[in-house]
């Protein structure tokens, strides 16, 4: 690198890292099982998909094993069972996670 590029990228990117230090990857892994816990109310409720096909899916959409997210499922099943008794409609978690696809067509 030359030396301005050198100083420009040591001026912006520690600043940004700095900003961010002391979060970590918790936040960012909370997001991600919370998404995980409303994909398999979507598969499992609304889809009504058997289990293994439910991870399947999931594990597809998350790039986990299997044991992981069943690991992870267990310790969101308060939400799981708070979106089932409250009969959340895809509409709902569409808001939540625009990104992902919440047709009810068949896949």
């Amino acid at each position: 690198m030359t030396r301005g590029k050198s100083v420009l990228y040591n001026q912006l990117i520690p600043n940004s890292v700095a900003k961010n230090k002391g979060n970590g990857r918790k936040p960012y892994l909370e997001a991600r099982h919370s998404a995980m816990a409303c994909r398999y109310y979507y598969h499992a409720y609304i889809c009504r998909r058997r289990y293994d096909d439910c991870l399947n899916h999931l594990s597809e959409e998350f790039f986990l094993s299997p044991q992981q997210i069943v690991n992870q499922l267990q310790s969101r099943l308060a939400l799981i069972n708070s979106m089932v008794e409250d009969d959340m409609p895809p509409a709902e978690l569409r808001k939540r996670y625009p990104f992902f696809d919440w047709s009810l067509r068949a896949s």
